[in-house]
């Protein structure tokens, strides 16, 4: 996906954040409190890991050339309890710095998904941070398990249930159908090794395992998306090996893991995490900018309310499929393709999108042809989204387990199909249409054949807060602000940069304020303020 009102650097990331996520306030404590009453354990405290690992000094990477940088197979115990056990062989991309008599060291980078490749992610990043980054550090990402070129969590097999079509079922027979696949995703996956082995914590031993293999005594990090609970799982198990940490379009850690006050066995993952607020609040102030300005910079401006006319084409397309299919824009497609620009902050995408299937409406209705060109959808942006396992789901041969291979050994959730039901039934009553979109794509998680017993579920806190900084937009649809600040507090007080008037799915490379603080962290390890508010530009323009 690239966005077309952005800048190159932010189309990179927002491209790799489309393949790969928000709240409750509650006291730190409740996460142990919660995990105890689910029955689920949490991982061993970090100084036994640190010793776990410590055990066994890893070989350094046999790196050899791979278009402009270097690469390497990496081993690494398959379960860090057993670190003389069975072996996996993580993927590892390291672009070197390009000053290296001013080398500060080996920045660690991971784009979110979870499932969204790291090291695809390391040829990248250069340009999003900037040339005094690259210059001063070997940027390096490592596959997670489970995902890319790491041993991957293909789970191969014969599916005998039609792929679902949508991107989040409504009816009865769609529910069916999604809860039928999701049956057959954990049979599929029920075998495979990796799976038993793919929490958070898992890879966080991982990049710790990698630092030492790369000689590094700390680590320097930016994570986006989900990879700011990689980060702040990593800070919690090994908060002495953290030289500078940036965390940008964040996830509260408590709500992906536990949830508070005892909501994760009641409350489904993805409805704790808040995107579905996060996406409606977005939608309705950016659609309230474009009510305020010229046609020319927005399709729906002008008398009457943009929103009040989204949701008006959604309820039609809801209501009446036949028409939908007539002019080739399904409810769900509106919904999908809305969510997707709303990542890249493109609300004139969205207005153009409703436009045309305005008029396609219009047309149908008057006995004409209507029909809503590919080019609508393509240019509002394409439906996909942040999480990859809903997207028309996997082909029948086999089926994609990296992103509930992490999420489901991450998270505490209910035991009941129903549940997801009735937190799709409530996200839509007071989110509207975007809500169910997000309800479901932690289904799968009911049942999910995957080991938690190495999961990492808090306590968040760190000794130095002040070497984590949280950064996010102010309009974030996936990651809204109250997880940013949830992370800051569980924390103890980490610097903090908020883009106010900041619309999509992560500041940095997107907005100049957000990312001379981001880099300027990266290269000094300190904020310049406990508190930086960034003011955005004009979401269309002056």
């Amino acid at each position: 996906m690239t966005p077309p009102r952005r800048t190159a650097a932010a189309a990179l990331l927002t491209g790799v954040l489309a393949l790969s996520l928000l709240l409750p306030a509650g006291p730190v404590g409740a996460a142990g409190a919660a995990a105890g009453a689910a029955g689920v354990s949490t991982a061993r405290p970090s100084v036994a890991l640190a010793a776990a690992a410590d055990d066994l000094a890893p070989a350094p990477p046999r790196f050899r050339r791979c278009g402009g940088a270097r690469c390497a197979r990496v081993p690494v115990p398959l379960d860090h309890d057993e670190p003389a056990g069975p072996e996996v062989r993580l993927a590892v991309l390291e672009v070197p710095a390009r000053r290296p008599a001013r080398r500060l060291g080996t920045l660690f980078v991971n784009p979110g998904g979870p499932g969204a490749s790291a090291t695809s992610f390391a040829r990248t990043a250069g340009r999003l941070l900037g040339p005094a980054v690259r210059n001063r550090f070997d940027v390096v990402g490592v596959d997670p398990r489970g995902v890319g070129g790491s041993e991957a969590a293909l789970c191969l097999g014969r599916a005998e249930v039609r792929v679902p079509r949508t991107s989040f079922p409504r009816t009865p027979a769609q529910v069916r159908r999604w809860l039928d696949h999701d049956a057959v995703e954990r049979r599929l996956c029920r075998d495979e090794r990796i799976v038993d082995h793919m929490s958070t914590a898992d890879t966080a031993r991982d990049l710790d395992w990698v630092r030492q293999a790369l000689g590094e005594d700390t680590v320097t990090f930016f994570g986006a998306s989900y990879g700011s609970v990689l980060g702040a799982t990593y800070a919690a198990m090994f908060p002495d090996r953290v030289r500078a940490m940036v965390v940008d379009g964040v996830l509260d850690p408590v709500a992906w893991t536990t949830g508070r006050a005892g909501e994760g066995t009641t409350v489904p993952v993805t409805t704790r995490l808040g995107s579905d607020a996060g996406t409606r609040e977005a939608l309705e102030q950016g659609l309230a900018r474009c009510d305020q300005v010229a046609l020319r910079a927005c399709a729906l401006a002008g008398p009457g309310d943009a929103l009040a006319r989204w949701d008006a084409v959604a309820d039609r397309l809801r209501a009446d499929p036949g028409a939908a299919g007539r002019i080739r824009v399904p409810h769900d497609v509106l919904v999908s393709t809305t969510v997707s620009a709303l990542y890249a902050g493109d609300l004139a995408g969205v207005a153009e999108l409703v436009r045309q299937v305005e008029r396609a409406l219009a047309n149908l209705d008057a006995g004409r042809t209507g029909r809503v060109a590919a080019r609508a959808l393509r240019e509002a942006g394409s439906p996909t989204g942040p999480f990859p396992g809903p997207y028309g789901r996997a082909p029948s041969a086999y089926v994609d387990g990296s992103f509930h291979g992490v999420l489901c050994a991450d998270s505490v959730n209910p035991s009941s199909p129903q549940a997801w039901k009735d937190a799709a039934a409530l996200s839509f009553a007071d989110h509207g249409d975007l809500g169910p979109y997000w309800s479901w794509s932690s289904s799968a998680c009911d049942g999910w054949p995957g080991s938690s017993e190495d999961a990492y579920r808090g306590p968040f806190g760190v000794p130095d807060p002040a070497r984590v900084l949280v950064v996010n937009n102010a309009h974030d649809p996936a990651t809204p602000l109250p997880g940013a600040l949830a992370l800051r507090d569980e924390l103890g007080g980490s610097p903090l940069v908020v883009v106010d008037g900041g619309f999509g799915h992560v500041a940095t490379g997107s907005d100049p304020c957000a990312t001379q603080q981001v880099r300027r962290f990266l290269l000094t390890g300190a904020a310049s303020a406990p508190e930086v508010r960034c003011t955005a530009e004009p979401l269309f323009g002056p």
